[in-house]
């Protein structure tokens, strides 16, 4: 980024952002953009009003040169998506200077694209493309890209209590159209297992799954489904399907030592 006339503004906001409680509506702002270097360190995170949020990603525009500029007249043009968890602010701004941004942005745009499929031109990903994402997705998990425990809990939070639209229902109804429904046949299981080989679980899935069954076949679970409890012939104990399969029948420690 430059240091010029416009990053002394800039700088002043966030700055003061940082030093204050606000109330009321606000939008978390990147100091240093994750585009161009920034990371999602407490430091490097403020909360804006709508109006400060849309002035920082102006000066942004005033603050840099070449491909970071570009990144950032992206950025400028995202600050008109809205949905309704955000209150975007509307400036007045003048037709001229959103004839200049608007113009460098497609010239920008159009360089960045060169070379690339268009995705707005009825076209389709081809197999290759398919395979090359999904394959992505997979070494992202086996690389052990998982979410930390704070960030489910706010993720949690954020959703509890939200309700789908009638529209929304109305959507997932249409898409699950042709798709099985109710219990997974055999060949679905095996379909699954296969896809889930050597990618490798959670730390404290194995804790938070026995938890699970602990409480499905308690004495005290209404829900309880004793037709689903097996007894194993070796030390008679009456235990659920998964614990079972682990521990009991031909893996059971009594069988062993007989």
């Amino acid at each position: 980024m430059l240091t010029n006339k416009y990053s002394k503004n800039y700088f002043t906001i966030t700055s003061n952002a940082k030093q204050r409680i606000t109330e009321g509506y606000t939008e978390t702002h990147h100091i240093i953009p994750q585009s161009l270097g920034g990371t999602n360190d407490k430091e490097n995170l403020v909360e804006l009003t709508a109006r400060e949020h849309f002035i920082c990603h102006w000066l942004l525009v005033k603050m840099t040169e070449g491909d970071e500029r570009g990144k950032m007249l992206y950025a400028l043009q995202g600050m008109k998506a809205e949905n309704k968890f955000q209150n975007r602010y509307h400036t007045k701004i003048t037709a001229r200077v959103y004839e200049k941004y608007r113009v460098e942005h497609s010239l920008n745009h159009s360089k960045v694209m060169k070379g690339r499929p268009a995705h707005n031109k009825g076209r389709k990903m081809s197999d290759e493309q398919k395979q090359l994402l999904r394959e992505k997705a997979k070494a992202n998990h086996a690389g052990g890209k998982i979410y930390s425990e704070e960030w489910q809990q706010k993720r949690i939070a954020k959703v509890t209590g939200q309700k789908r639209s009638e529209e929304t229902k109305k959507l997932m109804s249409l898409q699950a159209i042709g798709k099985p429904k109710g219990p997974m046949s055999e060949e679905q299981k095996q379909i699954r297992s296969d896809k889930q080989k050597g990618i490798p679980k959670p730390k404290g899935f194995g804790d938070k799954v026995a938890e699970r069954m602990k409480k499905t076949f308690s004495e005290n679970n209404p829900n309880r489904r004793p037709d689903l409890q097996k007894k194993c012939e070796h030390c008679s104990k009456t235990v659920g399907p998964s614990n079972y399969t682990r521990w009991h029948g031909d893996n059971c420690k009594k069988r062993k030592s007989a």
